[in-house]
């Protein structure tokens, strides 16, 4: 069909000859069918016969996996069996060729006794699942067993089994001591039995106590000098009556235990019973006194040199630490702030006997703490005792203890007496913004209430109570209204209806007057959760839970019912039209702004010069990529430059974003320019204040989180993140800042967040909200966004949600007047451009309307149908799974044989084309690009789905002869695999004349930009324009030079609705409806398709 339609040629005949692969010791080798695998991997599908396994190859190579030699590529199999254990790339098993799991075991068989010089474990046979033997004997390679019935690949317990076994008879019988046999048969042993492997009589039933396999367990009873130590031998598969032989019995050289109706001979070598021999003096196994002390100290000491043998001390520690018993060493730490004086004092401290173990630090809490400490260590120095004992830990005295002594005095005498922050410091309102209404508990106006009805009960559901507790804001007293849980649904729908409506308040039972709605949110969730946790039986009603004190915040003034803040603005802020930018002397000279860039900071300095009195901040809401940090910086410069006694700066902004901020100042500015402070990581970390900085009081109300004295320094710009904002508010808040720029301002969209909050509560001459995205969901985005930077201008948030509506939602006259009047109203604070209003040099892109109008197969035709019937059915029986149905239709639409089937890797190429009608257009459109060699055409294609990357990859070789690289934007623990796919997109952009690359969406959101494509195929649509649309910007931004050309292929039917059609028209709508930033641009529902089908 497609043949005739797009009059194309049938793909070339691929090669059916399969892979040359092979299984060794090593691992699985793939045989390059070139000369070098690196040509190989390079271009896979030059080469029919392994294209798509050498593409496969090449992805887990940038995934980390593999070894690319010379003539071939080796995944050895400790990658094998990593490679099945990820999480997507597992997917790729059988395409990799790796045979399916094996039920065989091996049967396992001695030869001779351990005291034997020639004794062996020999692999006998190989055995199904139900222990028998097969016929005939499959040959072992590598990992896989190979037998006429085909290859299987053992499990991984049963690979460390065969290691074992290989490193045994590797190993020369002259070198093969008593000592080595016995540590490799009990290892061999252990793995057969964990891996139900049938094993001869005497392998099942020899128990060796090897040196490294005793086991000591201890129980401890008693503190200091009464301390009592039992301690327990074992190891390993010990019968259960060990114990009772090893304590009724002198000491042996064989055990015959009991063990049901046999005997288990335990063999004890020469290393082992010497350590228990040292055992069998101590009094019932209990060691008392100072020999208790020494041997929780240092067993090997104590058990003789043997023990360090037997032993194993990592396993020593873990008994220890389980009977509560913990010895360290230490090392004295002190911490001093920028000015000398000392911030805390800790112990670095190390586990004995635990190398393997980070040592950490213990701080103690303040210098009263510090002092007890250096009395009583000073008290065990000077009577000879070789440890101390310091809250349940087992301190270690050494020939250094008595300079670490003289030490931690010093540092206790400058800690008791440092400069403290004291409650009349923080506390006073007179520090802080006058929006801060006072200092105390932020309290909702709905609380949930839960009791238990019958206080003997339990706590279930049909014994407990529940309600809200409803603040009444006259001060008198709050009302009480009684629920049910049957009612938590029905309200949590009435506050999501609320929301989505963009309401500020909703009606609940019972009340005359509505409550915020973001109370009532978290109310009626936490009421749902309760609910929950009531049925799984995880509830922990306030009495069994620890009193937590309510710690102390600035209370603000909300402006949610009524507006109880408000700052002045001019009637007119319009700049005049002829305005020019003051540009700072320390731009660099070799930087030029763009046009629009010059406005916006002309815009900037207009408002600023118009604050505090007359305008307190704006709104600056351009596109990406139109330089909005170039000029956000450059304005900055400009005030400091002008007024050099200006209070510093805050940016604050997600944790990715800051230092994007520090390279565009050093990337744009002289050195000097605006000298910067993170407030971020180790910097944070260095300037906290401990609470024994704290005075008594603030200490009582829970006022902890602060900063030293004088952390600002001499910065003028400091970066922080939304998140050190909100934790440390009253650091912050208390420090006046001239300009406050909160990047990505959506953070602050929610009026209840304390994030929100907490950027309100910022004592600021000049506040700009920075985002691209003023509306994403209701207009209650845009009034936080100006409650922030010009508080009280479009009154309370319950007035502004029934007075005005979004442009879609305006219907009538007076509606439409409304959405005209707040567009006058924010007009002169806010700034919003668009590339293609403002980048005039930039060449507009062109949309392919055709393409949308593919017939679908026959073959799509039937999968499509039998989606659309269970998408019917379900919204019937199971209205919460149509997404999963829409989901279904979507692949279908995209990646027919994907869907239908697995191994879709496997379809011939012309079946793929001429049955996915978005495979056929795309193949015919690449060939016209490619036939125009002059044009240099360079496609980008966008594709979410692993498996049609890899289709699409596989059929653009089978057509065109290269090979398209894939991006996917997740992370790798390999540090090779970013790097790699920076240098896939360069090649990408540096190769001559015509190329192709295949993203996925997720690749976006690392920053990739990629002018040099000229055409972006959106293969699979997204649920979001605007998603879509900053994947396109990957090619149309600032610098593009060329027309990009935008494709978004779907398919048609006759018969049926169309899904592409309707997902088409929904995202057209929202992205004609977010020209006007007015309007949102969230997510596709469900919902949006009940229309559908």
């Amino acid at each position: 069909m497609f043949d005739a339609l797009f009059g194309k040629k049938s793909a070339p005949p691929e090669s059916r000859n399969a892979p040359a692969v092979a299984f060794d010791a090593r691992g699985i080798r793939y045989a390059s069918p070139v000369s070098t695998t690196r040509n190989w991997l390079a271009m896979p599908f030059a080469f029919p016969g392994a294209a798509d396994l050498g593409a496969r190859l090449a992805q887990i190579f940038m995934e980390g996996f593999g070894d690319q030699q010379e003539t071939e590529f080796l995944l050895p199999w400790k990658d094998v069996y990593a490679l099945l254990r990820h999480p997507e790339l597992s997917a790729y098993r059988e395409a990799l060729l790796i045979p399916p799991d094996a039920t065989a075991r091996p049967r396992l068989a001695s030869k001779g006794a351990l005291v034997d010089p020639d004794f062996a474990v020999l692999l006998d046979e190989w055995v199904d699942g139900q222990g028998r033997r097969l016929q005939p004997v499959p040959q072992l390679m590598g990992r896989v067993l190979q037998s006429p019935n085909g290859a299987t690949l053992l499990s991984e317990p049963l690979h460390h089994l065969l290691d074992e076994l290989a490193r045994f008879h590797a190993t020369p019988h002259s070198e093969r001591s008593q000592s080595f046999k016995e540590q490799a048969f009990g290892r061999m042993r252990k793995l057969a039995m964990s891996t139900g492997c049938p094993v001869s009589d005497y392998v099942a039933r020899t128990v060796v106590l090897t040196p490294d396999r005793l086991r000591l367990a201890m129980e401890r009873r008693g503190e200091d000098d009464d301390k009592v130590v039992e301690v327990i031998p074992g190891f390993d598969e010990a019968p259960a009556h060990w114990l009772n032989q090893f304590d009724r019995l002198p000491l042996q050289d064989t055990y015959d235990v009991p063990d049901g109706p046999s005997l288990v001979r335990v063999v004890v070598a020469p290393e082992v019973r010497a350590v228990l021999a040292e055992i069998k003096r101590m009094p019932g196994r209990r060691a008392t006194g100072p020999r208790a002390e020494a041997f929780v100290r240092n067993p090997f000491a104590v058990l003789g040199e043997s023990a360090q043998q037997v032993i194993d001390p990592e396993q020593f520690e873990r008994a220890r630490e389980e009977a509560g018993i913990r010895f360290e060493q230490f090392t004295p730490h002190v911490e001093r702030g920028e000015f000398g004086e000392v911030h805390r004092v800790g112990l670095l401290v190390e586990e004995l006997g635990n190398e393997n173990q980070n040592a950490k630090v213990l701080w103690f809490a303040n210098p009263d703490d510090l002092q007890r400490f250096t009395g009583k260590l000073g008290r065990a120095f000077t009577d000879g005792s070789q440890c101390m004992t310091w809250q349940r830990r087992e301190l270690e005295i050494v020939g250094d203890t008595e300079r670490h002594l003289v030490d931690l005095d010093q540092w206790c005498r400058e800690w008791a007496s440092p400069q403290l922050w004291t409650a009349a410091e923080v506390l006073d309102l007179s520090h802080y913004s006058d929006r801060v209404e006072e200092i105390g508990i932020e309290k909702p106006f709905v609380t949930p209430v839960i009791a238990r009805n019958d206080q003997g009960g339990g706590w279930f559901e049909g014994n407990v109570c529940i309600g809200v507790r409803v603040e009444n804001p006259a001060g008198v007293g709050p009302t009480y209204v009684p629920l049910t849980f049957d009612d938590v649904p029905t309200l949590q729908q009435a506050v999501k209806s609320a929301e989505q409506a963009g309401q500020s308040s909703v009606n609940l039972p019972g009340l005359r007057t509505a409550v915020p709605i973001v109370d009532a949110r978290q109310a009626v969730d936490a009421l749902s959760k309760v609910q929950q946790q009531l049925r799984d039986h995880s509830f922990r009603p306030p009495g069994d839970r620890p009193a937590v004190e309510p710690k102390k915040r600035l209370v603000i003034k909300r402006n949610l019912e009524d507006v109880d803040y408000t700052e002045a603005r001019a009637e007119s802020l319009q700049m005049p039209a002829d305005r020019e930018p003051m540009l700072p002397k320390t731009l660099c000279p070799e930087i030029e702004l763009k046009p629009h860039q010059r406005v916006g900071v002309a815009w900037l300095q207009h408002l600023w010069e118009a604050s505090p009195d007359n305008c307190r901040g704006t709104v600056l809401a351009d596109d990406m990529g139109l330089g909005k940090t170039l000029q956000l910086l450059t304005f900055m410069s400009s005030c400091f430059e002008t007024d050099p006694n200006l209070p510093p700066a805050l940016v604050v902004a997600p944790v990715a974003l800051l230092e994007n901020w520090r390279n565009e100042l050093d990337r744009f500015f002289q050195p000097g320019t605006l000298p910067l402070l993170m407030l971020y990581g180790s910097t944070l970390k260095s300037m906290r204040v401990g609470k024994h900085e704290l005075d008594a009081d603030l200490k009582a109300q829970g006022v902890t989180r602060l900063l030293k004295k004088g952390w600002v320094g001499d910065a003028r710009l400091v970066l922080t993140t939304y998140e050190t904002m909100r934790d440390l508010e009253f650091a912050l808040a208390s420090q006046p800042w001239s300009i406050m720029v909160c990047d990505e301002a959506q953070k602050i969209k929610t009026p209840a967040a304390l994030v929100t909050r907490s950027a309100k509560k910022q004592k600021v001459r000049f506040r700009i909200a920075c985002t691209g995205t003023p509306v994403e969901n209701t207009l209650a985005d845009l009034w936080c966004l100006f409650d922030f930077v010009q508080p009280g201008m479009l009154g309370a948030l319950s007035h502004f949600s029934r007075t005005y509506r979004q442009p879609i939602e305006a219907k009538t006259p007076e509606q439409l007047a409304k959405v005209e009047e707040l567009r006058a109203v924010i007009q002169p604070q806010i700034l919003h451009r668009r590339k293609t209003e403002v980048a005039k040099e930039l060449p507009t892109p062109v949309e392919d309307k055709l393409c949308k109008q593919l017939p679908m197969s026959p073959f799509q035709q039937g999968l499509y149908e039998g989606a659309l019937k269970t998408l019917k059915e379900q919204r019937v029986s199971n209205p919460s799974a149509q997404l999963q149905a829409l989901q279904a239709i979507r692949k279908i639409c995209s990646d027919p044989h994907g869907y239908a089937a697995p191994d879709s890797h496997k379809t011939p190429i012309d079946k793929i084309v001429n049955e996915s009608p978005k495979m056929g257009w795309l193949v015919d459109r690449l060939k016209g690009l490619a036939a125009d060699g002059a044009g240099n055409h360079k496609v980008i294609i966008f594709c979410e789905f692993r498996e049609l990357q890899l289709q699409l990859q596989r059929v653009i070789a089978a057509f065109f002869g290269i090979a398209a690289s894939i991006v996917n934007g997740d992370t790798s623990a390999d540090p090779r695999a970013m790097d790699n796919r920076q240098q896939l997109i360069d090649a990408f952009q540096q190769a001559p004349g015509f190329n192709v690359i295949i993203l996925s969406p997720l690749a976006v959101g690392f920053g990739v930009n990629i002018q040099a494509a000229n055409h972006v195929v959106h293969f699979t649509r997204t649920w979001n324009p605007a998603k879509e649309d900053q994947a396109t910007a990957r090619a149309y931004r600032i610098g593009q030079t060329r027309t990009v050309n935008v494709y978004y292929p779907g398919v048609i039917s006759d018969r049926f609705p169309s899904f592409d059609v309707k997902l088409d028209a929904l995202l057209s709508t929202k992205r004609a409806l977010a020209t006007d930033i007015l309007n949102g641009c969230s997510d596709l529902k469900a919902s949006d398709f009940a229309d559908f089908g």
